[in-house]
């Protein structure tokens, strides 16, 4: 049986050939970790989506893998003004802290661009069995866990 590609609907795209797609499932937007969301970093989500199928060459040669630097969440996709990076990092770090994205590499040291993955974590979101590890964390989240252990102590 051949599969049928696609056929993009009239209201979904402006129907460019280079167009790509950010679906989201049903059980996802009903998700308590998607509802747990504001609407920047839902919008966010929806952007990473879509670079993730617009990037062809990937970082690492992992096609699961994507890169969201400012000249994209800045320019391309105009989610955050000049002067507002805190906003991207402060929205980028909650949908690594709710499960729907691992920071792979963060380029903060290196001064290159971070590179990202999708996860699945979020459908554990609120129960005992959700965790994020030190690994799948940005610069701003492991800061963020180091300040809270300090304050423990």
């Amino acid at each position: 049986m051949i599969k049928k590609k696609y056929e993009k609907k009239s209201f979904e795209s402006d129907m460019s050939s280079s167009d790509t797609s950010a679906n989201i499932y049903e059980s996802m937007l009903t998700s308590d970790a998607w509802k747990s969301l504001t609407s920047n970093q839902k919008a966010l989500y929806q952007a990473c989506k879509a670079q993730y199928y617009a990037e062809k060459k990937k970082p690492f040669d992992n096609r699961e893998y994507f890169t969201m630097n400012k000249s994209k969440w800045m320019g391309k996709y105009g989610l955050y003004n000049k002067g507002n990076e805190g906003g991207f990092y402060r929205d980028i770090s909650a949908l690594i802290e709710k499960g729907f994205i691992s920071c792979i590499s963060t380029g903060a040291f290196s001064r290159t661009k971070s590179i990202y993955s999708f996860s699945d974590k979020w459908k554990k979101y609120g129960t005992p069995e959700f965790s994020i590890s030190h690994e799948e964390m940005n610069l701003r989240l492991m800061r963020k866990l180091r300040k809270e252990q300090n304050e423990r102590e």
